[in-house]
């Protein structure tokens, strides 16, 4: 009896929709969200619940009221985005799926149950029975699923693909995998630039560096390049294009449970992901916001997480606030200084497990954020017509090798042990103005690092698809046999 007195006069379900949301999308996402980012996420929304709780407090002078239009105004904010997509999907054209439509239409509405509360004299009892004990059944449900996963969860420390064999005795050297975005090969340099980057080159080779000569990405964007790279195979059942829904998210699914990951993992890496990507249990760290960056998959169906991402555009382009374009023009240079930054600091760092780590900078990819002596281009600069500057891209292409080389010292010298760098290109400079030959497109650079000097498995014209096919056979003792090399051209 006491325990239907408290379902029908306390408003727990205030309480128990943020553990709801917030252990739904944990569960949905297990193998990538920490629990601790979870749990901050949920202290979060219950800070946001108190605010508005205490302010309808004042205007209602009624606590069971108060509970109400939070909680409603919670549910909106958690559950737009499902409720977003489901109308878009069956009513594509309508006017009551845009943001005209809604925010106003929102407000009102909001106003309405207001006024209609304040009206109301009775007690909400069979209302209040009814949400606790509805999101009561939910967690228990989401809780048993959570449980579900605990147990069946394979780690994948444990998992060996077909075709792989372990190797205990092998040596195991930390594994830096720096990728360049959009960083062409000597041979596109030449052609389209008359640039020679021969000094670049010679200080690899001084290091002891192998320059891997006329090597090519085998796609041309990439999520697409990176993808078959780690997953040492191409992909199937493309549509090919950049921007098809299906495309994008094979390639990403593919990122996430890559072979190359998988297999190292199996022996006994740990692994870094600086990189612009998601992978199981290491989100990227990319887009900093205050919120923990891993929640993401938890928020980004939410109402402010859906206006940020759908509606900021019009800061910039509709009302031209200058900190909103600065902010948008200069996000790779952050992510950029942030992934540059942890990877200096992973390096001196004394893990007993050897470690992996991947470090991809958009760099030197347009935007081109610096000239050769290391000067800030304007954000002002960083027009659509300034990603076809090519006396531009090459500033920044010498401002990048100095970085990069700054970087790699910084690896070789503070390593303990010596470590594998494996220094490339994802694909070749791609941002022409007039027509050329497509093959310029996968013309990426290469170039590796191995502590013992055996470079025999890496010959010239070689594509991304063999790299680590060609690493685990001589580094791993693994038998895996090369791929054809060939390039797969995607439209936009």
């Amino acid at each position: 009896m006491k325990i239907s007195v408290i379902l029908k006069s306390k408003p727990l379900y205030l309480i128990l929709l943020p553990i709801f949301f917030v252990l739904h999308g944990y569960t949905e996402n297990y193998s990538i969200i920490p629990y601790k980012d979870a749990l901050i996420l949920l202290f979060f929304y219950y800070v946001i619940a108190l605010i508005f709780l205490f302010f309808f407090w004042l205007i209602f002078k009624n606590f069971q009221k108060a509970s109400l239009i939070t909680f409603i105004l919670l549910c909106y904010q958690f559950f737009f985005g499902a409720i977003h997509d489901f109308l878009k999907s069956y009513l594509p054209n309508s006017i009551i799926i845009k943001y005209s439509f809604i925010i106003p239409i929102s407000i009102f509405i909001l106003f309405l149950i207001i006024w209609r509360l304040k009206k109301l004299k009775k007690l909400f009892f069979r209302t209040t029975y009814f949400l606790n004990s509805i999101f009561i059944l939910f967690i228990l449900v989401d809780s048993i699923w959570l449980f579900t996963k605990i147990n069946t969860k394979i780690k994948p420390t444990n998992i060996l693909y077909k075709g792989f064999i372990n190797c205990d005795t092998c040596k195991k050297p930390d594994i830096y995998l720096i990728v360049a975005d959009g960083y062409p090969g000597e041979k596109e340099l030449t052609d389209i630039f008359k640039y020679d980057n021969s000094v670049f080159e010679n200080q690899l080779i001084k290091k002891g560096f192998r320059i891997i000569k006329n090597t090519k990405s085998n796609y041309n964007f990439t999520p697409f390049s990176i993808s078959s790279m780690l997953n040492m195979d191409y992909l199937e059942g493309l549509e090919g294009s950049n921007t098809s829904k299906k495309d994008m998210s094979l390639c990403y699914e593919t990122i996430k449970k890559n072979k190359t990951l998988k297999f190292l993992l199996n022996q006994g890496y740990e692994f870094y992901n600086y990189s612009i990507f998601n992978f199981e249990g290491q989100p990227t760290l990319a887009y900093p916001t205050f919120l923990p960056m891993k929640t993401k998959p938890i928020t980004s169906q939410t109402f402010t997480n859906r206006i940020i991402s759908d509606l900021s555009y019009h800061l910039i382009t509709t009302f031209k606030f200058e900190s909103s374009i600065k902010r948008r023009k200069n996000l790779d240079l952050t992510n950029n200084n942030l992934f540059y930054s942890l990877t200096q600091k992973i390096v001196a760092k004394n893990n007993k497990k050897p470690k992996f780590i991947y470090t991809h900078l958009i760099m030197p990819h347009y935007p081109y954020y610096y000239d050769s002596q290391e000067n800030l281009i304007s954000y002002k600069l960083l027009t659509e017509d300034y990603i076809f500057n090519k006396k531009a891209f090459i500033e920044y292409l010498k401002y990048a090798n100095k970085k990069y080389e700054e970087l790699i010292s910084n690896i070789l010298s503070l390593s303990k042990d010596p470590p594998i760098i494996i220094f490339m290109g994802d694909h070749g400079f791609r941002e022409f103005k007039d027509s050329v030959n497509s093959n310029y497109y996968f013309m990426n650079f290469n170039s590796v690092y191995l502590p013992n000097g055996n470079y025999k498995a890496f010959y010239d014209g070689q594509s991304n698809v063999n790299q680590f096919r060609n690493l685990l056979n001589l580094q791993f003792n693994q038998n895996l046999s090369l791929l054809k090399d060939s390039t797969s051209f995607l439209n936009e």
